[in-house]
């Protein structure tokens, strides 16, 4: 049996790097930037006015004139106008051209438009430049806007739209396959006999992955019989990037998961974690077209299930699709805890911030790792370490969030 931090090891260092590929545009959010975008023009493209009022000459304001005749309106989109009288005005919209001649704009709240133009008051500090958003201020052309890496959200697919990039190379979005095992598991739609439960755990695997990012999964369900396993699974293999597996991993006389693996050739990492709750988890990987392939094997009991996908499963998917994993933080615990077994404990906490800005975890009672309805009140879990039996209020440790 290996350590937490050895299983969370082994899984990032042999997950690797999934391939890449080129999507539209309105297909690219959410994945990881695979190649460097950088301005095909200084940005701004041209002076651009920065508030709506009137362009100016900012020397004609010093030099005295205080009513400035309109010449004309110059909107955003327009190419630009030129002002012809040195002592004149172009009303300006926000995003506009400046017009050649003027170096500044007046708000419009600060001036009163009149019959002759618009008016002026003394005492104004007029200066050069001000109400512009000067070309090339932001970036010039060829800078560097994004790097690859980068998950794409909407702040990045505005960069990208604005230079003209309407395919995205990126990585690839696996597809995930999310196989659940056992003669006691009946479809949600059925009224279950007194000796089988509703299959809740595919649909909790599919949801929390979705959540994070990977919506892109098939769900499998494969009662206990050893032929239907190995050629589910098989098949799966065939069609999809990566395997989630729930439940059949443990040492019972059905749980044919583990051998069932290795008989088609998947290269076992670990299995069994000394952990609480998911104590019976099996990571491993299979070779498809040069490529290795992950398999995860977690615990059927609903608790240790959840807890696997968001500790290791997620975070594996993250550094497989280069994106960047969000780091735990730390919270502090808000009161002592006793906990004799030597396992790291997963314990699932309520989030309690404190007007100081400290976070502190209330840890939750639950029965075991079968109970989903105690565990569904909580936000996320903390990570005490194994070889300790005493947890001091105060005392910060690791906090890992749901995913919602």
């Amino acid at each position: 049996m290996i350590t937490v931090q050895e299983a969370e090891k082994l899984i990032l260092d042999n997950i690797g790097r999934i391939g890449a590929e080129t999507v539209p545009i309105t297909e690219a959010a959410g994945r990881s930037l695979q190649e460097p975008l950088t301005a095909d023009r200084p940005l701004p493209p041209f002076n651009r006015a920065a508030l709506d009022g009137i362009a100016i000459s900012s020397s004609a304001y010093n030099m005295g004139a205080r009513v400035y005749p309109v010449e004309g309106v110059a909107a955003a989109g327009a190419p630009p106008l030129e002002l012809k009288d040195f002592k004149a005005c172009i009303e300006v919209m926000t995003g506009a051209v400046m017009p050649t001649g003027t170096d500044c704009v007046i708000p419009v709240e600060e001036y009163e438009m009149t019959k002759k133009g618009a008016k002026l008051p003394d005492g104004m500090i007029v200066e050069f430049g001000q109400g512009i958003h000067e070309m090339g201020t932001d970036c010039d052309e060829g800078a560097e806007l994004l790097a690859p890496g980068i998950a794409l959200t909407a702040k990045e697919i505005a960069i990208a739209a604005s230079i003209g990039k309407y395919e995205l190379r990126v990585s690839k979005s696996p597809r995930i396959a999310i196989i659940s095992t056992g003669n006691e598991l009946v479809s949600i739609v059925q009224t279950p006999e007194p000796y089988q439960i509703r299959r809740s755990n595919d649909l909790t695997l599919a949801t929390a992955l979705a959540a994070a990012g990977y919506g892109d999964t098939e769900l499998i369900h494969i009662p206990d019989d050893p032929e239907q396993i190995s050629k589910s699974i098989k098949d799966a293999m065939s069609r999809c990037d990566a395997l989630v597996l729930a439940g059949g991993v443990s040492k019972g006389k059905y749980d044919y998961i583990p051998e069932t693996l290795v008989k088609l050739g998947v290269a076992i990492r670990f299995q069994w974690v000394s952990q609480r709750p998911g104590k019976p988890m099996w990571f491993g990987q299979f070779s498809r077209e040069r490529e290795r392939l992950p398999v995860f094997a977690l615990p059927g009991n609903p608790v240790s299930c959840f807890t696997c996908l968001r500790r290791y499963v997620i975070p594996a998917l993250d550094k497989w699709t280069d994106r960047p994993a969000p780091r735990p933080f730390y919270v502090k615990l808000d009161h002592d805890l006793t906990f004799k077994q030597e396992l790291t404990l997963f314990l699932p906490v309520v989030l309690d911030p404190r007007p100081s800005g400290e976070l502190w975890a209330k840890p939750a009672l639950f029965n075991t790792s079968g109970d989903f309805s105690s565990v569904a009140k909580t936000s996320g879990f903390i990570e005490l370490p194994r070889k300790r039996s005493v947890f001091p209020q105060g005392e910060a440790f690791p906090y890992y969030e749901w995913p919602s």
